[in-house]
């Protein structure tokens, strides 16, 4: 999907009104100022964005004084509006929003868990944390934990990826960490992506053999992870600092 920039919309704003005589509707306005955009498709145009966007533009617009604030449901063009048009008219050219480029395709299937485990490690790097990957605990070897603090033995977030071993095996772990730390407890399932299977998945064990687990453990799927890590990065030196003690 691509939406004109905001910026791109005032000429043809202004332009649709005075070709129309001085005045429209916001309705026909919004309709006849689509047709200087020609990527736009159908589901496009349909969308409230759209509307929302063509009324961001009149408003700015307005406070130039290029449109009358009134009356409620027709935009009027000012006669500074209509000299403005007569002077930039000529050089105006559709532009669009910058879109963001589409992700990566995912690592292959034997990468996964590795995968996962890095983007862990660096979410908890953002967050202030001290991450580690295969932390050792006494018989278990976890794939990544968070710690309060550098050295310390206690880790107060562990994760598991599980991939292709064993669930229950990695309930046992969690289960030891929740024993030995009192950590919070994350376990991420790669064999599905739609959170709701995963926790049909995950909860008759839950409910059953593990069911100390049911009230701290929290259940992901590969694309949580990827988001969270995505909107963390994005931000990460604000991130840093708003958490900085």
């Amino acid at each position: 999907m691509a939406m004109p920039a905001e910026k791109s919309l005032a000429l043809p704003l202004l332009r649709v009104i005075a070709d129309a005589g001085g005045e429209l509707s916001v309705q026909e306005a919004v309709d006849r100022v689509v047709g200087f955009f020609p990527e736009l498709t159908e589901e496009d145009k349909q969308q409230l964005r759209w509307s929302r966007r063509v009324e961001w533009a009149r408003l700015e617009l307005v406070h130039q004084g290029l449109l009358h604030r009134g009356p409620r449901g027709i935009w009027r063009i000012t006669p500074e509006g209509r000299a403005h048009l007569d002077e930039h008219w000529a050089s105006w050219r559709p532009e669009y929003s910058i879109q963001r480029p589409p992700p990566p395709p995912p690592p292959p299937e034997e990468k996964i868990h590795e995968h996962l485990k890095e983007l862990l490690y660096r979410v908890g790097s953002i967050l202030g944390y001290h991450p580690e990957k295969e932390f050792r605990e006494g018989p278990y070897r976890y794939d990544v934990v968070w710690k309060d603090f550098p050295g310390v033995a206690r880790a107060s977030r562990v994760f598991e990826v599980q991939d292709k071993g064993s669930l229950e095996g990695a309930l046992v772990k969690l289960q030891h960490a929740s024993h030995v730390w009192g950590s919070v407890l994350f376990l991420v399932v790669t064999g599905e992506r739609d959170q709701k299977k995963i926790q049909q998945y995950v909860g008759p064990l839950l409910a059953g053999p593990f069911h100390q687990l049911a009230a701290s453990l929290v259940v992901l799927s590969p694309d949580q992870v990827e988001e969270l890590h995505e909107t963390l990065s994005r931000n990460q030196d604000l991130w840093r600092r708003m958490l900085k003690t």
